[in-house]
């Protein structure tokens, strides 16, 4: 009798009575993920707000993203597209979306750049982040060709330099990027949105973490009470300043939960 009441015991003590902490791994992205900001930026922040809800410990370390794809064995966050064709999880929890745009310099294109198909991309010289373009191949038979960088910084120079014409950038990203390198200059980049680029940065537990299951759920419930008390909304407030989020994010939030459900 003494072994099942001390059996039932440890069965009904909270998690949190765990000594383990959860790591996720990222890669540098600021505002979403920086070991450099406060609270490990945007994202950080909102996994530190629903750790402390779930009653977990959690810590982020930070690495390039080459070898945090290659691991197979860690788990990760951003956007789990870049993830699923190495990785097993045993679940992804979306908690923040993002969305790409074209970037160019004003006083080089003083009459503007229009974008209207894929063929339009074939007169422009694109930057692109090292490693963030998924299916490069396919642009390449369309005859659309980038020039990758190791930086955003290194990016958003080139473009005002005129070595390259467009740059395809995340717009938040962007958007903090230009504030600090050219301040007071920033509003010199225009701006193209692409309304159909909208993709989850998601919490990606993976099959060998201990207790996937109790973890996953706290997560998840963590994060409900996060959105519906309004601490959520605040914390996506404090990065975007006066760039506009994009619209209908919880409506996105819940189609990539959909999405991702059979985790």
């Amino acid at each position: 009798m003494k072994k099942i009441i001390a059996l039932l015991i440890g069965l009904l003590l909270p998690l949190s009575g765990f000594a383990e902490v959860i790591q996720f791994e990222a890669n540098e992205s600021p505002p979403y993920w920086s070991k450099n900001m406060p609270h490990n930026g945007m994202c950080g922040e909102i996994l530190q707000a629903m750790s402390e809800l779930a009653g977990l410990q959690s810590t982020v370390v930070f690495k390039p993203l080459k070898r945090l794809i290659a691991d197979t064995e860690n788990n990760d966050v951003g956007n789990p597209d870049f993830y699923l064709q190495h990785n097993d999880f045993y679940s992804i929890i979306p908690i923040a979306i993002y969305q790409s745009a074209f970037y160019y310099y004003k006083p080089s294109y003083p009459t503007g750049i229009t974008l209207h198909n894929l063929a339009d991309l074939k007169h422009y010289n694109i930057g692109v982040l090292k490693g963030t373009l998924i299916d490069q191949l396919s642009f390449k038979q369309h005859g659309i060709n980038f020039e990758t960088s190791y930086k955003q910084e290194s990016i958003f120079k080139k473009l005002k330099l005129g070595r390259i014409d467009l740059a395809l950038e995340i717009d938040l990203i962007a958007y903090h990027t230009l504030h600090n390198l050219y301040p007071g200059q920033h509003k010199d980049f225009a701006i193209i949105q692409l309304p159909n680029s909208i993709s989850p940065i998601a919490l990606m537990i993976n099959e060998s973490q201990p207790n996937a299951e109790e973890i996953t759920q706290l997560y998840r419930q963590a994060l409900t009470t996060l959105i519906q008390s309004g601490r959520y909304q605040k914390i996506i407030q404090k990065y975007y300043g006066d760039l506009s989020f994009p619209p209908k994010q919880f409506k996105h939030l819940e189609r990539f939960n959909r999405l991702y459900n059979f985790y």
